[in-house]
C-alpha cells in the first residue's frame, strides 16, 4: 500500500506542482516530512526498500523544492533524525547502530518550475 500511494502521487505530481493543484498547502508540508526521512530512515530501518523516493523523479524534484523554501533546510537536521529512530526503537534495531548512509543532495536544483504555481 506504501508504494501504491507513493507511485500514485507520482502521476499526480507530474502535472500539478502541489498535493492540491497550484498552492502550496499544510498536506504539502505534512507529506515533506515524510519524504525528507524516507530514504534516510524509512527505507533501511523499517525495511521500506523497494523504491527509495530519489528514484521518483516527481516526488524527489517536489522534495527538493519544498526543502529549498527559504528558512526549511535550517529546520532540517537529518542526522538528529537518524540517531532518533535509530536508537529510539530497541525492538526494530537493538544494537542501536545508526548507519552513515547516502550523502543525499536535497540542494540539487529540481525542475518544479516547469508547472504553474499561484502567485
Amino acid at each position: 500500500e506504501l508504494f501504491a500511494t507513493l507511485d500514485d502521487l507520482e502521476l499526480r505530481l507530474d502535472h500539478q506542482r502541489y498535493l492540491c493543484g497550484d498552492r502550496l498547502t499544510e498536506a504539502d508540508w505534512r507529506l515533506f516530512t515524510t519524504l525528507l526521512r524516507f530514504d534516510p530512515v524509512y527505507h533501511g530501518h523499517f525495511k521500506c526498500n523497494i523504491r527509495r523516493i530519489s528514484y521518483y523523479p516527481n516526488l524527489w524534484n517536489y522534495t527538493r523544492e519544498l526543502y529549498q523554501w527559504p528558512g526549511v533546510a535550517e529546520t532540517c537536521n537529518l542526522d538528529h533524525i537518524k540517531r532518533h529512530y535509530y536508537a529510539s526503537h530497541e525492538t526494530v534495531n537493538p544494537t542501536r547502530i545508526v548507519p552513515k548512509g547516502l550523502d543525499i543532495e536535497f540542494s540539487a536544483p529540481h525542475d518544479r518550475e516547469r508547472l504553474p504555481a499561484a502567485g
